[in-house]
């Protein structure tokens, strides 16, 4: 059996494609799903995205507008340049003929999305609200460190001695940064780490920075990397992220939301007009 969508044939073979396609995302999303139910529905979906690109390609392709030829263009020389791959057409008409398609579908969908308004701050609040849970983080650290690495150029006592003497200045009441700048070998921003969670450094260093006090300085210690001394900053509990921390990522979750329902929209439309029919 083969899929026939306004007299075009879709052949078993591209719905396969479509399934292996979609299959690790789909297994992730569907992995507490029995293997024999998983299996006809990602059968299911892949043939009803297959019908879906074949409806927007036709859609696109009925639309007299042409695509100007200096973008196909860029598209083309981006392509040959970056993405080249054995699989793409070694006719470069062919591969004019696909970017012509694929920008001409890509009209079609901005087009059908135009009107879609802005995510209303109201809307990123209720997000937010309904969904805490999903915008939890695990206990943070702010930290500032002083670092001397061990090399062949930069023996351990070198850079131990190093370090002395920075410990020493830092208890006469020297700035942090200050002796940071002075003293480390990543002197940026006067050893400022920013915020992190525990995982994102060696262990030996978060073992020091996470038994600290905010304002504490750590003695000198070791890790693989070389010699540290550590100051905590700040750090906060394990908690819900504040609203101004995720607002970006809930405002463009929404918007792509609303996009994709202007899309389906469209979609449904075309299928609605279409003459869809299974043939031997």
């Amino acid at each position: 059996m083969a899929t026939v969508v306004n007299g075009e044939r879709i052949e078993n073979e591209a719905i396969r494609r479509e399934a292996e396609r979609m299959r690790p995302e789909f297994e992730r999303a569907f992995a507490d799903v029995p293997p024999a139910e998983r299996e006809p529905r990602l059968q299911q979906w892949a043939e009803e995205n297959a019908i879906e690109q074949v409806l927007l390609a036709q859609a696109a392709k009925a639309d007299a507008r042409p695509i100007p030829a200096e973008q196909i263009d860029e598209v083309l020389e981006n392509v040959l340049h970056h993405h080249a791959a054995p699989e793409m057409p070694a006719d470069k008409e062919a591969l004019r003929a696909d970017i012509d398609l694929h920008l001409r579908i890509r009209r079609l969908t901005e087009e059908a999305a135009k009107d879609v308004p802005p995510v209303a701050d109201e809307a990123v609040l209720a997000y937010y609200e309904a969904h805490r849970r999903e915008f939890t983080v695990p206990e943070r650290v702010h930290a500032a460190h002083i670092v001397k690495h061990v090399t062949p150029h930069t023996p351990p006592e070198v850079a131990d001695a190093a370090l002395q003497e920075a410990r020493k200045e830092l208890d006469a009441g020297a700035d942090f940064a200050a002796v940071a700048a002075k003293y480390a070998d990543c002197p940026d921003n006067g050893g400022d780490l920013g915020w992190f969670a525990r995982g994102q450094m060696v262990e030996e260093f978060e073992h020091t920075v996470f038994g600290l006090q905010p304002g504490q300085v750590s003695p000198i210690f070791a890790t693989r990397f070389g010699f540290h001394i550590v100051k905590l900053i700040d750090r906060k509990p394990a908690g819900p992220c504040d609203l101004k921390e995720v607002e970006g990522s809930i405002r463009e979750r929404l918007a792509n939301e609303a996009r994709g329902a202007a899309i389906e929209k469209l979609l449904d439309g075309l299928r609605a007009a279409a003459k869809i029919e299974e043939v031997a």
